[in-house]
């Protein structure tokens, strides 16, 4: 009975040994075929920091909470508008009066230059005419003392006569008539003559009056001018307004998940100011820190299988798709000092970058930790 119970324990004992021999050999093949690693971690290089772009106030609803998902185009955030539409009723006021003024102003200018127009042109007919009508009475006091010159010689050829009784008396009176008559109508010329040059004098001046108009048509021009770089300030400065207005609405960019809130509602936010943080699923990736003695096989392409220690039960599987040039320690915030020659051997880790290919990637969280398996290239 005792060398039966030696025989079963013999036969036990080495089972036990052959399986421990079969698991360890599995063990080192499985470690030689697969760089196994735990500093895994779920990461993204697209976190999304969104913020009002140009307005701040404050906030009256956050529409997402951390967690949630939003799509592209979607309000998550809104901001009390009240400021900016106060501003826009007020531009909207000042634009419309101005633009009155400006109607007011066109009308006016329009109605001047007319006028001016009107009278310079009656005014240059006016002396045009009084030109004419003045040569025509020099022209006729021109023939007329060529007549009292005749007359004034008919006259004293008479008294020459008359003085030796070759002529009757009523001939000598009939030529002095005639010339005083010439002579009173001549004066009456030279008096029209007068009138006529003081009616050019009076044109004249009207015409430099309505000359002088025109700086007053120059002067609404100006205005008008004036009022048109006003009232384009002023549209500028409304569709900024209204462009701020659409932007008390915060939209998302993208379609993604709410990784961060930084703010509630009531709220005080700046411009730029982050209000939460999206990442998009798509965009995520998961980082080994590998340690130098396991890279040997390592390269872009490698399939990998990895596990997340927050969904244990969820498989998930990717490909490597880029090993990083420098170890992580080389970006370390407060890296190694060996220049006292002081040195103790680490293994360094480098970071690979492993790109999800199957599972279930709407569940994953950035900075999840896990396990990782990646089968070398043979």
């Amino acid at each position: 009975m005792s060398d039966k119970r030696k025989k079963i324990g013999v036969v036990i004992i080495s089972l036990m040994l052959v399986i421990l021999v079969v698991a360890l050999v599995r063990f080192i093949h499985h470690r030689m075929r697969y760089a196994v690693s735990n500093a895994v971690f779920v990461e993204t290089d697209h976190l999304v920091n969104l913020g009002f772009e140009d307005v701040s106030g404050r906030l009256l609803k956050v529409f997402k909470d951390e967690g949630e998902e939003v799509k592209k185009g979607e309000a998550v955030a809104l901001l009390d508008k009240t400021p900016y539409q106060d501003e826009v009723k007020r531009l909207t006021a000042r634009l419309k009066a101005l633009k009155h003024k400006q109607a007011a102003e066109e009308i006016l200018r329009s109605r001047v230059a007319r006028e001016v127009a009107l009278n310079e042109a009656l005014a240059q007919d006016e002396i045009e005419r009084l030109k004419a009508q003045e040569e025509a009475l020099s022209a006729k006091i021109n023939a007329l003392d060529t007549q009292i010159a005749q007359l004034q010689r008919d006259t004293k050829r008479l008294e020459r006569l008359y003085a030796k009784k070759l002529i009757a008396k009523h001939q000598l009176e009939e030529s002095q008539t005639a010339l005083a008559k010439a002579l009173e109508d001549k004066k009456a010329l030279l008096a029209q003559l007068k009138a006529l040059r003081l009616g050019q004098d009076q044109a004249r001046k009207k015409l430099l009056l309505a000359q002088n108009q025109y700086k007053q048509v120059a002067q609404l021009d100006k205005e008008l001018a004036s009022l048109a770089e006003q009232i384009k300030a002023l549209s500028a400065a409304l569709a900024r307004t209204k462009l701020f207005l659409a932007h008390c609405v915060l939209k998302s960019p993208i379609n993604g998940v709410v990784a961060k809130r930084f703010h509630v509602a009531g709220d005080v936010v700046a411009p730029g100011e982050p209000v939460l943080a999206l990442v998009d699923p798509h965009d995520l990736y998961v980082l080994v820190l590998l340690e130098e003695t396991k890279l040997h096989g390592v390269r872009p392409g490698c399939p990998a299988r990895i596990r997340i220690d927050a969904y244990p039960d969820k498989p998930f599987e990717g490909v490597v798709s880029e090993v990083l040039p420098a170890t992580a320690a080389k970006f370390a915030l407060v890296p190694r000092d060996i220049s006292a020659g002081e040195f103790t051997k680490v293994a360094q880790r480098v970071p690979v970058k492993i790109r999800l290919t199957k599972g279930p990637v709407r569940l994953l969280r950035v900075g999840l930790g896990g396990e990782v398996e990646i089968r070398r290239h043979e």
